[in-house]
């Protein structure tokens, strides 16, 4: 009995350790029948051969085997409904100063250039096919210090700057605990090339080049009979990450390969940096489920029906005949027909004729794959034609997504892990300043450079996912009309992005800068400063926000700093009053008002004792213009001068 936990070893035996335990999980994958399942899933996605390669069967020259893979296209379908809502991030920081509310654009703009530039976003994607056919899927994100921009040159050693690495594991290659869902280790399983690796660890490269890839009988594909040159240029390296507890204080990072313990330290991270997504799990164990395990075995009875019919066709194509009269003869005649003599009618053979069942079964088989599957007509891009209006179009949509929801749930609880790793990694790891090409939320893109010290304050990045509503033209055509209707949109740029992309942020980047400006001023007038009230301002919304400051009792009980508060408001006040109307209406996006009518002095108006009638308001209407005027010329009126008036 151990006395000792494993993963306190010293560093003269958890070399052997590691790799033990690798090996134990391996092995508990194959007896528990995880492995078997979660391969059958995958050959059938990719139409694998029970032998573990991609040739085609031709077990009986007789049977044509063929694989009508109604499966991938449903897999498919359901990772289009999880993946294709358009990810949103969002930083979240430890105070609410304008500070960290610029801190936190600049997290968000960080983890937006990543997931678009550096292959994070194909990474998650990623990640969800391989939860549906594997039935949870790893992302790895260390740091590597071997990217990055170079800093110099050590001793011939090329040192750079790191930057963040993603990578996608199989079950296959990450260890974990077998026992509990309380992951507190894992073992990282990766295959890299053993002159690299030698090159980074000179001391050990005898022992990391002598080493060669073992035959992988426990992966997704058999490699027994299918070998490359390249085989031996790969070695595989594990990484031993622990979380601080009780046991491990300070937790455990170490790196193996070739049974030399390449690298021994407490954990870099403030969280081991590999996350895991899965459809779903099964009750009281550690195993995963998938949507995609229960339409296999309606997948390989669809094969075997389609073989035996498109078998019993190709097998009879050439029609026969038949009759009961022995003297039967044929003759080819010269227009390439065939003359049949017989003192009975002949009977054709119709063996190409299959049971009506067998299509009726196929029919079936169809029809529940989609059924288990959740994936309606809708989603499959053949809605029923009584389905017309793009809301009715997204309600049936939406129950669609609503099958595969703890996926897409999970997906962005991924998304949010990665990216909020991402900045904890650039905070902890990056010593130098970076560039990165950040779009803001109008999409226009700018050149930013930032250290490690601008994200000091940003705790975390959530990611929430889009609106199934406007995942559709006609969804977003019809939402964008109600919007219409209430002056929520206006210019004819955010209509035509919005059509295109269903994305509002450029509708509310102005709002965003406002609001950070408003937080900022508020900052000012706490410190007893008095900010500048500009005649451009939306005063409505400044004088409702820097109002609230009055309910804070230091402020109101502050001489200095109430005045200045109350002289700012009445700035913004004043400025409202005498503001141009033509400039106020084009700040809210208002119509502008009409032109004031301009009074001829020598064409005096018509008076009624004593006042002057008013001019018809330009725009109205010729009937009641007309009808304003003949009211008018029956009335008693007296001529007055200008002078008079």
């Amino acid at each position: 009995m151990e006395t000792q936990y494993w993963a306190t070893k010293p560093i003269e035996e958890i070399a052997k350790t590691v790799e033990e335990k690798f090996d134990g999980y391996r092995k508990w994958l194959t007896d528990s029948g995880y492995r078997e399942r979660i391969i059958s899933t995958y050959n059938m996605f990719y139409g694998i051969n029970e032998d573990g390669t991609l040739h085609l069967e031709k077990n009986d020259k007789n049977v044509s085997k063929i694989n009508v893979n109604h499966f991938k296209s449903l897999v498919r379908r359901l990772h289009i409904l999880v993946t294709e809502n358009k990810l949103a991030f969002s930083a979240r920081s430890k105070n609410s100063d304008s500070k960290s509310s610029i801190e936190s654009d600049l997290a968000r703009g960080i983890v937006e250039y990543y997931n678009d530039e550096k292959s994070m976003n194909s990474t998650l994607s990623e990640s969800v096919l391989g939860a549906l056919l594997m039935f949870e899927y790893y992302v790895y994100a260390p740091w590597d210090y071997t990217e990055g921009f170079e800093l110099g040159v050590d001793g011939g050693e090329v040192i750079k700057s790191g930057d963040q690495k993603f990578v996608t594991l199989s079950p296959f290659d990450v260890a974990k605990n077998t026992v509990s869902r309380d992951n507190p280790w894992y073992v990282v399983r990766e295959k890299v090339n053993k002159f690299n690796l030698a090159a980074q660890y000179p001391e050990f490269e005898v022992e990391i080049i002598a080493e060669s890839l073992p035959v992988d009988t426990d992966g997704l594909m058999e490699y027994e009979n299918v070998h490359s040159d390249d085989d031996s240029d790969y070695v595989y390296k594990f990484t031993l990450y622990h979380e601080r507890t009780p046991s491990l204080p300070t937790g455990r990072q170490t790196e193996v390969c070739a049974g030399q313990v390449l690298a021994d330290s407490e954990l870099k991270y403030d969280k081991i940096p590999v996350f895991r997504i899965s459809a779903g799990d099964m009750l009281q164990t550690v195993f995963k489920d998938s949507p995609a395990a229960e339409i296999v075995p309606l997948q390989e009875a669809l094969n075997l029906l389609m073989s035996g019919t498109v078998t019993n066709n190709l097998n009879n194509a050439v029609q026969l005949l038949w009759s009961a009269d022995p003297n039967l003869t044929t003759r080819k005649l010269s227009d390439g027909q065939t003359l049949v003599t017989s003192s009975t009618p002949p009977q054709a053979l119709n063996l190409t004729g299959s049971a009506a069942e067998n299509f009726k079964m196929i029919d079936l088989i169809k029809g529940d794959q989609q059924l288990l599957s959740g994936v309606s007509d809708v989603a499959r891009g053949n809605p029923n034609a009584s389905l017309k209006s793009g809301t009715s179009l997204a309600i049936i949509l939406a129950q669609a997504i609503q099958y595969v929801s703890e996926l897409q749930k999970n997906y962005a609880a991924l998304a949010s892990d990665i990216s909020s790793c991402l900045v904890d990694n650039i905070k902890k790891f990056q010593t130098e300043e970076m560039t990165a090409y950040i779009v803001g939320a109008s999409k226009k893109g700018t050149i930013k450079r930032f250290k490690a010290a601008d994200l000091m304050d940003v705790q975390r990045i959530t990611c929430s996912l889009g609106n199934p509503l406007m995942q559709s033209l006609a969804g977003r055509q019809e939402t964008m009309q109600n919007w219409m209707q209430y002056g929520v949109m206006k210019d004819p740029k955010q209509i035509l992005n919005f059509l295109s992309t269903g994305n509002l942020d450029a509708q509310i980047e102005s709002d965003f800068s406002d609001a950070l400006l408003i937080a900022d001023e508020n900052e000012m007038l706490r410190k007893g400063e008095k900010p500048i009230a500009l005649v451009t301002d939306i005063h409505e919304e400044h004088i409702v926000k820097h109002n609230k400051l009055n309910s804070e009792k230091d402020i109101r009980e502050n001489p200095t700093v109430g005045g200045n508060l109350n002289e700012h408001i009445q700035d913004h006040i004043d400025l409202m009053q005498t503001m141009d109307p033509v400039l106020a209406a084009a700040i809210r996006g208002q119509p502008l008002p009409p032109p004031q009518p301009v009074i001829d002095p020598n064409q005096p108006n018509p008076t009624i004792e004593g006042a002057r009638m008013p001019d018809v308001p330009q725009g109205t209407p010729e009937q009641m213009a007309d009808g304003y005027n003949e009211q008018l010329a029956e009335m008693p009126q007296e001529q007055v001068t200008e002078e008079q008036f």
